[in-house]
Order: structure tokens, then C-alpha cells, then sequence
């Protein structure tokens, strides 16, 4: 099977790792968005844009599905791109995982751009899915453009922000952009010394890559070899994983995949 994975920048990385996960011989195309980056200061009809354009070039190397490994581009393209390539191509979005946080009825915290704090979107999630009063959202300035730049020193900036506006009681976090799974570790250790306590973390790239497979017909497991990377696309056109992803170890693996088949191709 060959899957597309969609997204401005690095969050598409957590998505085809857990995809090689559950389904090692998945076959990979990656497109990211660098003349567009970053999603959070377009308009949402840009914004959606900008996604189909993207899927569009990524469905030119005969996919069995598209993934949207972006909050933003799944909360404002979902619709459009699925209007676009369904029934023959399935889509699937990702949700920030208020849900299982929410299921907890313990405080908790939401980690999410700036933009996405304050949408509609990510209020609805809360008030159908936790108590309103148990749900912290935390802007966090900055963060998703630190990753993309592959800088630790502007990482730690950015989280050491956001923890310091986290209240001490949280007891789990909802990782509610792409970006933030590549600093899982750095984003609970900075919790841990906020709150004095390990936090649980709440993220969606697994059941996002099982919900691929539900939606395709195919079952988890398979052959263990990793499948190949088909292509990788900057802006729709034919490009490389940039070298600033090596900082992260789901990003190293992708590099070494890329490199592997360039080898072989």
C-alpha cells in the first residue's frame, strides 16, 4: 500500500513513523509545504488551498490514501480535499486527542499554536468532550516554527514559554499540533518540572495511521521491511527531506529511508 502524507512542515514525520509502525511496508510519499509555511497566519480558504493543491500532487504517484498531518489544514481542507479525491482516494484528518484526555475527568492541558487556541474548532472539541473546567488551552508562541527550524536552543525557548503557562495541577497533555510529538521528551520533562509529577501525554499519529488502514481494507502488520520512500515533494514540486530534521529521531529515521532508496532507485 502507498499513502501520502500532507503537511506545511515536519508534523507529516510522526505520521509516516507510525505508519512504518504499524504497517512496516508501507510505501511513503511526503509533501510539505515551505513556500506556504507556516498554515497558522493564512486564511482558511488559502489555507485549504493550498492542502488540496498539495494532495493533488501527491496523488500523481497512484496513493491508496492521503493523510493531512496538519490541525490547521485538516480543520479548514478536510472538507474540500475530501469533496476532491473521495471515493477513490480515502483522506483522513487528525484530531487533537481532546477526546481521551477529556474521557479522564482529571485537569489537563492543550498545547496548541496560537491560532488554533483560540479557534472555534478546538472549543468544540472541549465542550463535547471534557469539562470545559478541566481543559487548559496554552498558546505556545512559536514552537512548531523552532521544530521546522531544527534549532534545540529556540525548542527549549519555546516549551520553557508554554510550560510556565501551564498550570501546576495538569495532570496529562493533549499534543495539539503535528509538530510537537518530535519533543515529546522534551515537552514532559519540562512538565515534570513544572508540576513535580510525570504527565501523560495524549497524541493522535497511531490511531490516525490504524484509521489508514480501516479506511483502505489492509491490516496491521505485514512484511517487516520498510517500504519505499516513492517521492518527496516541496510545494508539489520534486524536492529532499531538509537536513534539519536529522535533530529529531523519528525525522533521522525518515532521512536514512530516503537516502536508502535513493541507493537503490
Amino acid at each position: 500500500m502507498r499513502v501520502a502524507v500532507i503537511d506545511s512542515g515536519f508534523g507529516m514525520v510522526n505520521y509516516a513513523d507510525a505508519l512504518s509502525r504499524v504497517r512496516p511496508d508501507t510505501e511513503l510519499v511526503l509533501a510539505r509545504d515551505p513556500d506556504n509555511m507556516p498554515y497558522g497566519l493564512l486564511e482558511p480558504a488559502r489555507i485549504s488551498e493550498c492542502v488540496v493543491s498539495m494532495a493533488a500532487s501527491a496523488v500523481r504517484y497512484d496513493v491508496d490514501a492521503i493523510i493531512v498531518a496538519c490541525n490547521t489544514g485538516s480543520m479548514y481542507a478536510l472538507e474540500a480535499a475530501r469533496a476532491r479525491f473521495e471515493p477513490a482516494i480515502p483522506v483522513v484528518g487528525v484530531v487533537p486527542a481532546i477526546r481521551p484526555a477529556g474521557a479522564t475527568g482529571r485537569p489537563f492541558a492543550v498545547w496548541a499554536t496560537a491560532a488554533a487556541t483560540v479557534s472555534e474548532y478546538q472549543t468544540s472539541l472541549i465542550d463535547a468532550f471534557a469539562d470545559p473546567a478541566l481543559a487548559h488551552r496554552i498558546p505556545c508562541y512559536g514552537l512548531a516554527e523552532a521544530i521546522d527550524s531544527g534549532d534545540p536552543g529556540l525548542v527549549t525557548v519555546a516549551i520553557a514559554e508554554a510550560a510556565a503557562l501551564t498550570p501546576p495541577e495538569i495532570e496529562s497533555v493533549v499534543l495539539g499540533c503535528t509538530h510537537y510529538g518530535l519533543v515529546e521528551d522534551e515537552i514532559v520533562a519540562a512538565l515534570r518540572e513544572r508540576t513535580g509529577r510525570d504527565v501523560a501525554v495524549f497524541d493522535s499519529p497511531e490511531p490516525v495511521a490504524r484509521q489508514v488502514l480501516r479506511r483502505i481494507g489492509e491490516e496491521p502488520g505485514g512484511p517487516p521491511e520498510l517500504g519505499a520512500v516513492i517521492a518527496v515533494l516541496e510545494s508539489g514540486r520534486p524536492g529532499l527531506l531538509p537536513e534539519e530534521l536529522a535533530v529529531y529521531p523519528a525525522g533521522r529515521l525518515l532521512l536514512d529511508r530516503c537516502v536508502r532508496d535513493a541507493k537503490n532507485g
